[in-house]
């Protein structure tokens, strides 16, 4: 035991001679002037020690300082400023889902009625079919509870209602203006949370389709303006029509209640609209979502190639009624899956969908985003005409104009902390507390590598000269072992014979 322990002691002795050595020699071929002074063996012991508590401090502080800076870099990487420089932007005029308060069709509905069910109007059943159709088109999210009262007929079980109300949809018949003659403003229908409507300058709406595929590169750009230099607006006079209007972003769906207008006829109404923008800058996207904690619209996530926050809420709210009855409303057509029947919408009623997952669901922002706040409203009332006028020519019942008033400020993301300020944040960290750069740390790394080379090297070679040593020992015994058998072999033939005497 105590051979083994003054063996250990002597390894341990060796070594730590060994890292001094190497500790000096860095010291002295670089310019770290406390590690170079800790080794001075001509200084006190005390002095030694002290510069050796304050090298080991300024790594803990600098290891500390770095810690801080990524902890930074990957949570708050991002700042958000104000711009005032308003007079050459430009901006997007707000989408309106219009949603009409009667959506029926009624000659549509009887085509429907006749070949889906094989019933006209003089049976029986007629007006209990048209009763539900009307429980379908008028259905929305939050109110869904008179389809469940046909879930017990078995008729209505293999009905895709999604593609009812497409057959008996009333049609967009209005006329729709802006201050740019020259630009076709998009209209397309869609479903929505609100049930069948049509979206005017949204371009998004055309991801609300089903089984449609299609990049944002594709998508048709709304109609924007210069502010301060162009009055924009857009108009849209309506003909025996009437509805809710919901004013939003032209990259989002309607899903919220903060901009509805509630039009009725011989009702002309004019809102203007305060509109605050937030842009992103191009270094923006170096970042990951995680960092940047937002999302860009072309961006695919949440399976969704191209990618709005109202957009994925509304997903997620479908998934989940998904998960619970295994079938997916008709308001989200985009989404994948079985379509509900009114069974299914039974199902959903039990489990009091989607009240819950409001507040289950969350999405990050989108990093550009546009919110438009209702600032005045002008309405007025034609008043009702007689039948000759309105028999003698077509004349818009209600119209809406919605316009922007110029905005003067603006919010801009942008990268306040990026790797580079990252990298150089290391080194000025390491050049204030410790006096090195980064060629002194490659020269160090370099030092340290060159010497553990050697002893391995040594090392080695000390290895394969006591085995060469032992080899030949052992040769030298296995030869000296040889001739001695050979004398002894060659004096016992010398004997002579033995004789045996009865």
């Amino acid at each position: 035991m105590y051979i083994i322990l003054c063996f250990l002691l002597r390894i341990l002795s060796a070594v730590g001679a060994r890292l001094r050595d190497i500790t000096e020699q860095m010291g002295a071929e670089t310019s770290l002037l406390a590690m170079r002074l800790m080794m001075n063996r001509g200084l006190h012991i005390a002095e030694r020690l002290l510069w050796m508590i304050v090298l080991l401090g300024s790594i803990c502080t600098v290891y500390m300082l770095s810690q801080m800076q990524i902890a930074r870099y990957f949570t708050s990487p991002t700042v958000i400023s104000v711009d005032r420089d308003y007079r050459g932007w430009n901006g997007s005029l707000p989408a309106v889902t219009l949603c009409y308060y009667d959506h029926i069709d009624s000659f549509k509905a009887n085509e429907v009625i006749q070949e889906e069910w094989n019933v006209s109007i003089i049976d029986e059943d007629y007006f209990y079919i048209m009763d539900f159709l009307y429980a379908v088109v008028n259905a929305t999210v939050s109110n869904y509870a008179e389809i469940t009262k046909f879930s017990s007929d078995e008729r209505f079980d293999d009905i895709n209602l999604y593609d009812v109300i497409l057959a008996i949809n009333r049609p967009f018949d209005q006329v729709i203006s802006s201050f740019d003659a020259n630009f076709k403003v998009h209209v397309q229908m869609v479903m929505t949370e609100r049930g069948s409507c049509y979206a005017i300058n949204s371009p998004m709406s055309a991801v609300l389709g089903k089984e449609v595929s299609v990049q944002f590169e594709d998508l048709p750009p709304p109609l924007s303006c210069q502010f301060g230099k162009q009055q924009c607006y857009i108009r849209m006079d309506l003909y025996e029509s009437t509805g809710v209007l919901d004013v939003h972003s032209p990259y989002e769906v309607s899903a919220t209640e903060a901009n509805i207008v509630a039009l009725h006829k011989s009702d002309e109404i004019t809102a203007s609209f305060k509109v605050l923008e937030t842009v992103a800058s191009k270094n923006l996207r170096e970042l990951s979502v995680e960092q940047r904690m937002c999302v860009f619209n072309d961006e695919e996530t949440s399976n969704l190639k191209i990618y709005s926050k109202s957009l994925c809420l509304a997903r997620c709210r479908a998934v989940m009624s998904l998960e619970m009855c295994n079938c997916v409303p008709f308001f989200y057509p985009f989404v994948p899956g079985p379509s509900c029947n009114p069974a299914g919408f039974e199902c959903l009623l039990d489990f009091k969908w989607p009240i819950w997952a409001l507040h289950i669901c969350k999405c990050p922002s989108t990093c550009t985003e546009i919110e438009y706040t209702m600032q005045t409203v002008k309405k007025s009332s034609w008043g009702m005409k007689s039948n000759e006028e309105a028999t003698s020519i077509e004349t818009a019942t209600s119209s809406f104009r919605w316009d922007l008033i110029p905005p003067k400020v603006r919010f801009r993301r942008d990268v306040v902390f990026s790797f580079e300020d990252l990298i150089v944040s290391f080194g000025g960290a390491l050049a204030l507390f410790i006096g090195v750069s980064v060629m002194g740390l490659v020269q160090m790394g370099y030092i340290i590598l060159i010497n553990v080379l050697q002893d391995i090297f040594k090392l080695l070679w000390f290895i394969k000269t006591c085995l060469v040593k032992n080899c030949r020992r052992n040769k030298k015994s296995k030869s000296l072992t040889h001739i001695q058998i050979n004398v002894s072999r060659a004096e016992t033939a010398e004997l002579p014979l033995f004789e045996y005497v009865n």
